[in-house]
């Protein structure tokens, strides 16, 4: 049964959202209290620094498997199958009292994340064939809101629900209800969430016209310029990003600021993504001068890490501030994903290639300043090498911004 575009598009972008916001809490939900969950587990700091770097890590390996499985079950399906894995391993995972299965189950919910990390983009492909802006924008907003949220109410949600187990569980609620809405769309969808071909068949082309197809399935997507610099741009803001929710938090207790202060001014650097999903989006979509936005990000990092390096506690809001706009480099490099193919296959092949690469630079990043920490026993290297990666991060992303797709250069 098909339904009339302006209800089917608000049930898109409705399920987009719902599955959006529940792709990030079961990575940032740990920071926050996870001096608890080491008490309460008896982690060890080793352990506790891996929780902290399994993010990344599993990211990357679930994002490996996404296209593959999605080739097999279809998109949706494998989107739906990532949500209910992800909320099964949340819900229970606080209450398995042992250290070993606390890790298992969140390496499990952070790979049935990663399938929507890579497959979503398809989806808004698929749906927003022509002007996937909208779309775009949607799911940006609602990965910012889902990855600043836990680090906003942590401390009031772990004073409601009078525990660190329920306060963690309560973020597989989300996930559970996403795969409810998303199996609303699975039926309505008429079919559109099927499994993507990999080729165009030429008897078959006009029978399936609606179908996505891959004009050049047997060309890596590495041979792509534009693929490799997106990947290198998406990998370097991951990078800075998962360091910022491992690190920036006692980078402030460091310079004076209070654990509550400390966790609102990280939460903030999440937050304005929210409503920059949108401006970035519309922006990718329509501005003349994405380089010169892309530029500005940079300028914008720059800046925020100078002043952590240099004043850290003066004004730190300003630093905050500066840091989001910076990070908006984030749902511009996911907006682009799509601006810069056509057909949702290669959109799928291009963002399974893009994430693993991003979320493993992002795993190792912030292992990496943990290391140079502990060496030197200030943060002077880290903030020097963190302000540094600006420059790349710019570079990588102004030659994205030139244009071009994808689709056409794996044909040449």
């Amino acid at each position: 049964m098909r339904f009339s575009r302006g209800p089917a598009m608000s049930l898109v972008a409705i399920a987009i959202l719902a599955a959006a916001v529940t792709l990030r809490p079961g990575a940032t939900s740990v920071g926050p209290v996870l001096a608890e969950i080491s008490t309460g587990l008896g982690l060890s700091s080793g352990t506790a620094g891996l929780v902290t770097a399994l993010p990344g890590f599993m990211f990357a390996l679930g994002g490996v498997a996404a296209v593959p499985l999605s080739r097999r079950l279809g998109v949706g399906a494998t989107i739906g199958i990532g949500l209910l894995l992800t909320a099964a391993c949340l819900l229970a995972r606080p209450y398995v009292g042992s250290a070993g299965m606390f890790v298992l189950l969140s390496a499990l919910a952070l790979a049935g994340m990663a399938v929507g990390n890579v497959l979503v983009p398809a989806v808004i492909r698929i749906f927003g064939r022509d002007k996937p802006a909208f779309l775009a924008g949607v799911y940006s907003t609602g990965l910012a809101v889902g990855g600043a949220a836990p680090l906003l109410v942590a401390g009031l949600l772990l004073a409601a629900t009078g525990g660190w187990q329920p306060a963690l569980a309560a973020w597989g609620l989300m996930s559970l209800m996403a795969a409810a809405v998303w199996g609303v769309l699975m039926t309505r969808s008429g079919g559109r969430l099927g499994r993507v071909a990999s080729a165009r068949p030429a008897a078959a082309a006009g029978a399936n016209a609606g179908a996505s197809h891959d004009p050049a399935p047997g060309r890596p997507v590495w041979r792509s310029r534009t693929a490799v610099a997106l990947a290198l741009f998406f990998g370097l803001q991951s990078t800075n990003a998962y360091i910022q929710f491992g690190w920036m938090s006692q980078i402030y207790r460091d310079a004076g600021l209070s654990l509550g202060t400390a966790s609102v001014l990280v939460g903030m650097i999440a937050f304005l993504g929210v409503p920059g999903g949108f401006a970035t989006s519309w922006m990718v979509a329509t501005s003349r001068h994405l380089a010169g936005w892309i530029t500005a990000m940079g300028v914008c990092m720059v800046l925020g890490y100078g002043g952590l390096l240099l004043a850290p506690s003066t004004v730190p809001l300003v630093w905050a501030l500066l840091l989001g706009l910076g990070s908006l480099a984030f749902p511009t490099a996911l907006a682009l994903i799509t601006a810069r193919t056509r057909e949702p296959a290669v959109t799928a092949r291009v963002s399974g290639f893009i994430q693993p690469a991003g979320y493993l630079m992002a795993g190792a990043g912030p292992l990496l300043i943990g290391l140079i920490h502990g060496w030197t026993g200030s943060w002077t290297v880290p903030l020097l090498l963190l302000l540094a990666s600006s420059f790349p991060l710019v570079v990588f992303g102004r030659r994205v911004a030139k244009g071009g797709y994808v689709d056409d250069e794996l044909l040449h």
